[in-house]
């Protein structure tokens, strides 16, 4: 029989996608605003992962960056483009806006501390580089006999 024991990681990290579902739920919405989900790359390479999203049409002062532990979120907010208040009435609408929220979760240890972003032609870029020791391997520890 397998049997996995929880560190209570992966409780805390439903837990807090549970509240942000909960507090999405709760927010009422403007009748003109759609959802907006962008796209995630997450890369590894030999010293850091590097995560891409495309905000196309979202300004930098509009999103915030964190990192808990091995969990990257970005959230913000992108704005409806000033050529639907010029044109009036809109027919047909699939190009999505306003508050947006993702969280990646790394799969190893990074330095926060040397970790960069950048937004350019519409893709944002993280820039973490990985720590040195692995947190997540595998150890074998001894067990004595206290007899």
């Amino acid at each position: 029989m397998r049997r996995r024991v929880s560190s209570g990681w992966e409780l805390e990290l439903i837990q807090r996608h549970l509240d942000e579902l909960l507090n999405l739920l709760a927010v009422p919405r403007g009748p003109a605003e759609t959802g907006f989900a962008p796209p995630v790359d997450l890369q590894e390479g030999k010293d850091r992962y590097v995560v891409r999203i495309d905000l196309p049409g979202v300004a930098a002062s509009e999103l915030v960056v964190t990192l808990r532990q091995r969990a990257l979120r970005i959230a913000g907010r992108k704005l409806p483009g000033n050529e639907q208040a010029a044109k009036g009435h809109c027919h047909h609408m699939e190009r999505g806006f306003g508050a947006f929220s993702v969280e990646v979760l790394l799969p190893g240890p990074v330095r926060p501390d040397a970790a960069t972003a950048g937004l350019a032609a519409g893709v944002l870029e993280v820039r973490l580089p990985r720590a040195s020791e692995r947190r997540d391997s595998l150890y074998t520890i001894a067990v004595t006999d206290e007899e």
